[in-house]
């Protein structure tokens, strides 16, 4: 085509979509005349169905088809009722008759003559065509960008995918679930962020304090890179500037004064500027620097909880399709462990929503594995068995996501333990862990957990204690202080068990299983009356509660054994005939 003519032709930018059928050759071979019947009922199908949806076909090949749409949800519906049609037109027939179509679809920047369409993006729509298996639809990121609605939850994100004669790859999304024979696996589950991204500045400082901010900030960005649900943004490499890519940014101002150290400390969020949560703290060298940096974890764990407590109240009564992925995600995490009935509702939605997004990622998997388990504790509305198979399947799940996950491996433990009554395997799972992450705080509260259900309350106490130290989240830190009353029983110091039972019941005051542990540590330092105030608490959440619930309820009746069971029924828990404690199975 002469360039004078090209350049006369008018330009246009609509949704292109090209479809084509998997293995033509072969079916066409197999039977031709078949095939043509089948191609020609669908082609006399879509064309009536095209107009609906601001469609428009500019070629026909016999085995494929390019279309072009002015609705980018026009061309979605269209591509989902055409591998519709032929899904049912398969419906009978032996495999190797199946007709299955792949297809690809962008926005395209094309100039159109009588006979054809041109450009380097209707090539390019035939390439990201090929990142399709049978019966699946691939798009551009392009197109991703203008789908709004209820269209939007179809999608997956497939990463950054190399074409074939493209130079720079091309971010693709697969729309709906992958077929039987995918082109691309599920995305990685870590494409998709699911952490907050906090960005710690350098501290200011008195003058005089000789690089104290700097030394500050290097502490807290080092304690914080622990943690698997934030992300700190290195303030070292990149070329966009770092707070421009942060959620929040967490600023400070260091002093020192007659041997003592003063911070203050402020967390805001990034775009609006809003102080999110701001505090002082004092004290010496040796607490901002020595090993255990008494100073650098108190203000780790306040700005972890202060982000937490942001995220969980941005995301309060907003519709969950308009919440990011860091907001479900801590949002949940903090709803779940305040055990009301709506909060837990809540926090299962929001982990639900954000598994559409996230497909296999193995925190989300892990979170609502951990969710059924606090369900059952709480008397949830479920069958036992149904809440007992779902985290099964999310605890699998998570784990064959990602068999290294450290969240994966705790709470598939957990679930084992407490549902399936399987010591032995919960203990594999915590060991697995402890061997690459022996300071992993959730890792070292559960294996403390197994040690006081062998009885080794000692063992399972320090090891209990030592991961009351390390936890960075206040939101979850009841449920850690509860294990560790547990254990405190068995290790024979009810003193302590409880003052942690009276912490967690303080910060969780419908949580069941706490209740019946903070009963427990009253009766054992012979405070019965106390014992029975809060067992008439307990039964004013759940009335239905009785031994038998509480004996069957998880591993917490078989760490403490008979002896449980017995004092709480003095203490007013009904259901005093004869109730025995089912064991777990033989640990290691």
């Amino acid at each position: 085509m002469p360039r004078a003519v090209a350049n006369r032709l008018a330009r246009h930018t609509k949704v292109i979509a090209v479809a084509d059928v998997v293995e033509s050759v072969r079916l066409m071979e197999q039977d031709e005349q078949e095939f043509i019947r089948r191609w020609h009922g669908f082609i006399t199908f879509f064309k009536s169905h095209l107009p609906q949806e601001t469609g428009r076909m500019h070629k026909s090949l016999g085995d494929g088809l390019m279309v072009e749409f002015s609705d980018p949800e026009g061309c979605l519906r269209a591509a989902l009722a055409m591998q519709a049609w032929f899904d049912e037109s398969n419906h009978g027939l032996p495999l190797e008759e199946h007709v299955h179509l792949r297809i690809g679809a962008h926005v395209a920047d094309f100039v159109a003559d009588e006979h054809d369409i041109y450009g380097t993006d209707v090539n390019l729509t035939s390439r990201i065509a090929t990142l399709a298996g049978p019966g699946e639809i691939v798009i551009s990121a392009a197109l991703r960008d203008r789908i709004r609605g209820e269209l939007e939850g179809f999608l997956e994100d497939l990463g950054h995918c190399h074409l074939k004669h493209v130079r720079q790859p091309v971010r693709a999304f697969r729309v709906g679930r992958a077929g039987r024979a995918p082109v691309l696996p599920a995305a990685d589950s870590g494409r998709v962020p699911t952490r907050v991204a906090l960005a710690v500045l350098p501290f200011t400082e008195d003058v005089g304090t000789q690089g104290l901010g700097e030394a500050v900030a290097d502490e807290v960005v080092a304690a914080l890179a622990q943690l698997g649900e934030v992300q700190v943004l290195s303030r070292l490499g990149g070329t966009q500037p770092v707070a421009e890519r942060a959620h929040y940014l967490l600023r400070g101002h260091a002093r020192h004064a007659e041997g003592r150290i003063g911070l203050f400390v402020e967390l805001s969020e990034a775009t609006s500027g809003h102080v999110a949560w701001a505090h002082s703290y004092k004290g010496t060298s040796s607490e901002l620097f020595s090993e255990n940096a008494t100073l650098i974890q108190a203000v780790v764990t306040a700005v972890v909880s202060g982000l937490v407590a942001s995220e969980s109240e941005r995301g309060r009564g907003r519709p969950l399709p308009t919440l990011a992925n860091h907001t479900l995600l801590l949002g949940a995490i903090d709803l779940m462990h305040r055990l009301a009935p709506g909060d837990l509702e809540r926090a299962r939605a929001m982990l639900e929503h954000l598994l559409e997004r996230n497909r296999h990622h193995p925190a989300v998997l892990a979170w609502l594995a951990h969710w059924h388990v606090l369900n059952l504790w709480q008397g949830g509305p479920s069958d036992r068995r149904t809440q007992v198979g779902m985290a099964r399947q999310y605890a699998n799940a998570a784990l064959k996501s990602d068999p290294r996950s450290s969240l994966a491996l705790c709470l598939g433990g957990q679930m084992h333990l407490h549902l399936q009554r399987d010591a032995q395997l919960a203990a594999a799972r915590y060991i697995q862990l402890l061997r690459h992450k022996p300071d992993d705080p959730l890792g070292l509260l559960l294996q403390g957990e197994l040690l006081a259900l062998r009885g080794e309350g000692a063992e399972a106490l320090l090891l209990a204690e030592r991961a009351l130290v390390l936890c960075r989240l206040e939101q979850v830190r009841p449920w850690y202080e509860r294990i560790a009353a547990q254990a405190a029983l068995v290790a024979g110091e009810p003193a302590r068990a409880l003052e942690l039972a009276h912490s967690a019941a303080a910060a969780q005051p419908e949580s069941v299983p706490t209740l019946c542990v903070l009963a427990l540590a009253q009766h054992a330092v012979g405070r019965l009356d106390d014992a029975r105030a809060t067992v008439q608490q307990l039964l004013a959440l759940r009335p239905d509660f009785t031994l038998r619930v509480y004996a069957e309820g998880g591993a917490g009746a078989a760490i403490l054994g008979q002896q449980a069971v017995d004092a709480l029924a003095l203490a007013g828990v009904p259901g005093a005939e004869a109730t025995s404690v089912p064991a777990a199975s033989s640990s290691t």
